[in-house]
């Protein structure tokens, strides 16, 4: 079994078990070695000893000697407490189940046959996938067409204008009034597709005591608002969104280190100079996100003090309270979209409202099953189609009237090297 193999069947078992019920079958026989059956008499009788497999659905446990024994075979892992045996058991309970041809069905047990021994399916839960941190903080643009273009302010340098060329001037009475005007550029969406399709037999679809089509549904919609939140934070621009913390996006400012920073390190202040990269109108909408790896380094960030230093971020009562969930009064959200510690972009500071997220009007992820596709099967298609672009909406940095360092609302921790 290679990890491919293995995590499939996690991502099934883990999945299928929510919901209530999995796996009853009918059997002929009450649980227990041997059944006596009367004669035709009312005397005598016949002695039916169950079939391997009827033992096997008649335990609750499937065979199993506890939850624990079930979840380490079909992880592959746990010889070193079950020895062999629970590959064996696991075959068993492959065997049970008839082998039928085709994609996702009963009898292929990691396409759809784990549907877990009575006993465990409330010891186990469905993993989650990480909310969506852009898409609700975003400006959402509906789309009726493939492609739309949006006006854009060219704003990048309050020193000499504002706005790409508008001058206020201070006139003299009866003075001569100067003519100014703004710049505008564009900003392009273009709908890209995130798309997901399966087969499921019939006999799964009418034997399974879960609703497959919900559940599916379920799985696939997660899987794909991760992927589409993970563009808008990182994506390339390429066939998909452009992130707000990607390097091609145009507005991005990303913050220097301080002096001789170690690697695998994120100081105070660097949090305080990121905060002063941020447009100050962003500061009321601005959201953190940082790659889980960032939590060891944020909580113990300190500030200087004599030849000491203070905590700044744990709660007073340190590691006996709640971890703080908020920098410089701002949302903290800990992702695994994040870079890895100590690669730029680590750690982001963005301001979403500047982020323009566009759908196909009326969209959302579009559903569509089929019995046509694969007749010959008895397999219905279930197909799961997402239609979405995401831009900044700055075409660049802006300078401001006054100070050296730019200003946006995208703003990223250089890499420590």
């Amino acid at each position: 079994m290679n990890d491919k193999e293995k995590q499939e069947i996690a991502e099934i078992v883990s999945a299928g078990i929510k919901a209530s019920g999995l796996l009853e079958p009918e059997r002929k026989f009450t649980p227990g070695e041997d059944v006596e059956v009367a004669g035709e008499d009312g005397q005598g009788g016949i002695k039916a000893t169950l079939s391997p497999e009827d033992k096997i659905f008649a335990d609750p446990k499937g065979g199993f000697r506890d939850h624990g024994e079930f979840v380490c075979a079909i992880t592959g892992k746990g010889s070193k407490y079950y020895g062999q045996t629970h590959y064996a058991k696991l075959k068993a309970w492959h065997n049970a189940v008839t082998k039928i041809a085709g994609t996702m069905n009963e009898g292929d047990m990691a396409q759809g046959g784990y549907l877990v021994p009575v006993e465990f399916r409330d010891q186990l839960l469905q993993n989650a996938l990480e909310a969506s941190i852009v898409k609700s903080r975003a400006t959402a643009i509906p789309m009726q067409t493939n492609r739309i273009v949006i006006p854009a302010v060219v704003d990048n340098d309050h020193s000499t204008n504002y706005f790409g060329g508008i001058i206020p001037a201070r006139t003299a009475e009866h003075g001569s009034k100067g003519v100014t005007k703004p710049l505008f550029d564009q900003v392009a969406l273009t709908l890209h597709k995130l798309t997901g399709m399966v087969y499921v037999t019939d006999e799964l679809l009418e034997d399974s005591p879960i609703s497959i089509p919900p559940l599916l549904n379920a799985l696939f919609g997660g899987a794909i608002a991760f992927e589409e939140d993970d563009a808008y934070l990182q994506g390339t621009g390429v066939n998909m969104a452009l992130g707000a913390f990607n390097g091609g996006n145009p507005s991005l400012i990303t913050q220097a280190i301080e002096p001789a920073q170690p690697v695998n390190t994120i100081l105070w202040q660097n949090i305080i100079n990121m905060w002063s990269r941020l447009h100050p109108p962003s500061m009321r909408n601005a959201v953190w996100v940082a790659n889980i790896e960032c939590f060891p380094q944020l909580a113990s960030m300190a500030m200087a003090v004599g030849a000491g230093g203070v905590p700044v971020w744990m709660p007073a009562n340190g590691v006996a309270g709640t971890p703080f969930g908020t920098l410089m009064g701002r949302p903290l959200f800990l992702s695994e979209k994040m870079q890895a510690l100590s690669t730029a972009g680590d750690i982001g500071l963005g301001d979403f409202s500047q982020y323009l997220v566009a759908q196909k009007s009326g969209g959302g992820l579009q559903t569509a099953t089929s019995m046509h596709y694969h007749f010959n099967y008895d397999e219905q298609t279930f197909r799961f189609v997402l239609r979405y672009d995401g831009q900044p909406w700055w075409l660049s940095d802006l300078t401001p009237k006054r100070g050296t360092n730019t200003l946006s609302p995208f703003v990223i921790l250089d890499g420590r090297p």
